[in-house]
């Protein structure tokens, strides 16, 4: 049970939206896909954030690369979205401000149906809801569009405000996975939380049933084995 109510459900784009890239419309967030236009501000966003986000991410995610334009182009489409992962950028509504990024990554197809989440914000965004709201529009994405029956995040034990976060947006803790990823030179344990289609809302946005027979554009196709 999620210890607050979650964000209104989020909606889809309007055609005009989708056809700028718009993926998902959260009440203070929208997520939508990297245009060439947005290299400037995404890697000053980035840059600004190297510190910040230094003690949750490896070097490479963060990117302290050659070149922060490469970190870019993984942004844009195709590359953003080969349907195996999603990369979309966070923009808050009020002004269209880049707020930071979220993903989806190792989709599945059937019978696991599942992936992981991943989600990170710029410096001097943290506190004002608006990673929560992406959030959960990302979870309601991955249910209604994606067909997922399991989202899970792995969170690094000491990242208090990310753990409040999928706790609030009623996500169940597994257990650790040991040695998880590459940080600063360690391989550190992480926390895993998931929702599944069932638990979300309510079940509303469950669509595992049918998910083999209906393939939504973009995505891998399901088969039964």
């Amino acid at each position: 049970m999620a210890s607050h109510p979650l964000p209104p459900p989020s909606t889809r784009p309007s055609a005009r939206e989708a056809s700028d890239g718009v993926v998902r419309l959260g009440t203070r967030t929208l997520l939508r896909f990297a245009n060439d236009g947005d290299g400037k501000a995404f890697i000053a966003m980035l840059s600004r954030s190297r510190e910040h986000l230094a003690a949750w991410m490896p070097r490479t995610a963060r990117g302290s690369e050659p070149s922060l334009a490469n970190r870019f182009q993984r942004m844009l489409r195709p590359q953003s979205d080969d349907g195996t992962r999603l990369r979309l950028l966070v923009c808050a509504r009020d002004d269209g401000r880049m707020v930071g990024v979220v993903s989806l990554g190792g989709i599945a197809s059937w019978p696991s149906l599942d992936c992981h989440t991943g989600y990170w914000l710029a410096e001097g965004e943290p506190g004002k809801g608006l990673m929560r709201d992406a959030v959960a529009a990302l979870v309601d994405h991955a249910f209604e569009e994606r067909c997922l029956h399991r989202v899970a995040a792995n969170i690094l034990p000491a990242n208090r405000r990310s753990l409040a976060l999928v706790r609030a947006l009623g996500f169940t803790r597994e257990g650790v996975l040991r040695g998880l990823i590459e940080i600063d030179g360690a391989w550190r344990d992480h926390e895993c939380w998931s929702v599944l289609s069932t638990e979300w809302r309510a079940g509303r946005l469950d669509r595992s049933a049918d998910a083999p027979r209906k393939r939504p554009a973009g995505t891998a196709t399901h088969r039964r084995r």
